[in-house]
C-alpha cells in the first residue's frame, strides 16, 4: 500500500467505523482463504467475483451480490464495504 493509500485510510477513520476499502477486502479474503487449503480454483473465482461486484459498484450498476452491502464515503467517494457484511458474504459462500 503506497503513502497516499495509507493517508487517505488513515484521514477516513476506516478502522473505528468497521469499514473496509476494496483492497482491505481483497486482504481479508486472501488471508481467510489461505488458512482452507486445496481449493485455489474456488478462491480465484471467489475474489474474482468480489471485483466484478465492485467494479459494478464502481460504474454506477446494480450490485449482483445483494448480501455485501456497501457505502460511499462522502468525503473521498470511496466505496467501502462493512467488515460485518463482508464476514456474512464470505461465510454464504461456503
Amino acid at each position: 500500500m503506497g503513502i497516499r493509500s495509507t493517508l487517505k485510510k488513515e484521514l477516513m477513520n476506516l478502522d473505528s467505523q468497521g469499514l473496509m476499502t476494496a483492497d482491505d477486502v481483497r486482504s481479508y479474503l486472501q488471508s481467510q482463504l489461505t488458512r482452507a487449503k486445496d481449493k485455489s480454483a474456488q478462491h480465484f473465482n471467489l475474489i474474482a467475483r468480489f471485483n466484478a461486484h465492485h467494479n459494478q459498484i464502481q460504474s454506477g450498476l446494480p450490485a449482483q451480490e445483494s448480501t455485501l452491502t456497501h457505502q460511499r464515503h462522502r468525503l473521498f467517494k470511496e466505496v467501502l464495504y462493512p467488515k460485518s457484511a463482508v464476514q456474512k458474504w464470505l461465510s454464504q459462500q461456503y
